[in-house]
């Protein structure tokens, strides 16, 4: 946590949310324009609306809230760092990502399609059934600790992903695009059988 000053246990409105701020245990009534958020923590706060399409967000801080089944689609972040959110089914099409990681968080049914995912860290996160399809990436994406079963990578040049310490079964991709997929040795099997070679003894 930052030396921010503190703001808890109060409703605000989404536009009131100031920079170098800390917010917990908040309340906020949505936002009447895409919204922007630059160098603030929120921890514990509930959000009343659902739609954060289109929004930017830059050095936030963002623990512990319920956004199970927003939309986030075109948002763009830069150095961001979420812990312990519900973004199941969250809907993330089309968004940006830069030197930014999510941790320990719940993204089953969360859809990043053609998104862009530049030094992107997905840690212990539940991916189950996400979709990262025609997903571009720069410098990397790591998964470490987090589960991909059910996940579909189909249309993403997976160059630079890293599974090695993930767990992942059932997974989509086109075998065209795997080069430069870290796995580890006991994983190469598995990814061997969903592409549908077999190997003779």
């Amino acid at each position: 946590m930052s030396n921010y000053p503190v703001i808890a246990d109060q409703t605000l409105a989404f536009d009131d949310i100031e920079m170098e701020h800390t917010y917990q245990n908040c309340t906020f009534t949505p936002a009447n324009a895409a919204i922007r958020l630059m160098d603030v923590e929120l921890d514990h706060c509930t959000f009343q609306q659902t739609n954060f399409d289109e929004g930017e967000l830059v050095r936030v801080t963002w623990r512990h809230s319920q956004l199970v089944n927003t939309s986030w689609r075109e948002t763009r972040w830069y150095d961001c760092d979420l812990r312990n959110l519900q973004l199941s089914g969250a809907e993330l099409t089309g968004s940006f990502w830069q030197r930014s990681s999510i941790q320990a968080s719940k993204l089953a049914y969360a859809n990043f399609s053609e998104a862009q995912l530049n030094q992107m860290s997905f840690l212990d996160c539940d991916l189950l059934e996400s979709a990262f399809q025609a997903v571009r990436s720069k410098k990397g994406v790591d998964f470490a600790g987090s589960r991909l079963t059910g996940a579909s990578f189909i249309e993403t040049r997976l160059a630079g992903f890293d599974w090695h310490a993930a767990d992942f079964a059932g997974v989509s991709l086109n075998a065209d695009l795997a080069k430069g997929l870290k796995i580890n040795q006991f994983q190469a099997a598995q990814l061997i059988g969903l592409l549908g070679i077999e190997v003779a003894e």
